[in-house]
C-alpha cells in the first residue's frame, strides 16, 4: 500500500489542482508557479539521483540497501516528498487557485503522519543506532 501513496496522491493533488483552477482563484504571476516547479524538479531529482547512485531503492516503504546521508540528504531527511509538496504548491500558483494550497496541506499530514512514520520504522529497523543517530542531526522537512 505504502508504495503507491505519494505517488497517487501527488498525480491526483495536480490533476484536481488542473480542475479546482476555476475556483477560489488568485491574483499571482505564473511565473513565480513555473520557478517554484522548476525548483521542485530540482529537488526531486537531487533526492532520486543520489538514491539511484547509492544503490538502494527508491521505492516508498522498501528495505533499502544503504542509509543514504550524502548529497541533498544532509540537508533533509524527506527531499523527494519536499520537492512534491513544492510541485503542487507551484501548480497551484500556476494555475492561479488556492484549492492545490489546500491539497497541499492534506499531502503534507498524509505524508508526514502516515508514510514517513512507516518509513522511518523500516529504516531505524534496518539500520539501528546509525539512522536514529542521523534522525537527530537532519530534519525531516529540512526546516523542522
Amino acid at each position: 500500500m505504502i508504495k503507491f501513496i505519494p505517488i497517487s496522491f501527488l498525480i491526483l493533488s495536480i490533476f484536481l489542482t488542473y480542475i479546482g483552477r476555476k475556483f477560489l482563484i488568485i491574483e499571482v504571476s505564473s511565473f513565480l508557479g513555473i520557478l517554484i516547479i522548476t525548483f521542485a524538479l530540482i529537488i526531486i531529482f537531487l533526492g532520486l539521483s543520489t538514491l539511484i547512485l547509492n544503490r538502494t531503492t527508491i521505492i516508498p516503504g522498501d528495505k533499502p540497501k544503504k542509509l543514504v546521508k550524502e548529497g541533498i540528504f544532509r540537508f533533509i531527511r524527506n527531499p523527494i516528498y519536499f520537492g512534491d509538496l513544492l510541485l503542487v504548491i507551484g501548480f497551484s500558483l500556476l494555475f492561479k487557485t488556492l484549492i492545490g494550497f489546500f491539497i497541499s496541506i492534506l499531502f503534507f499530514f498524509i505524508l508526514d503522519r502516515i508514510v514517513i512514520p512507516i518509513e522511518e520504522k523500516i529504516l531505524e529497523e534496518t539500520f539501528k543506532e546509525e539512522y536514529i543517530n542521523y534522525k537527530k542531526n537532519v530534519k525531516r522537512w529540512g526546516i523542522f
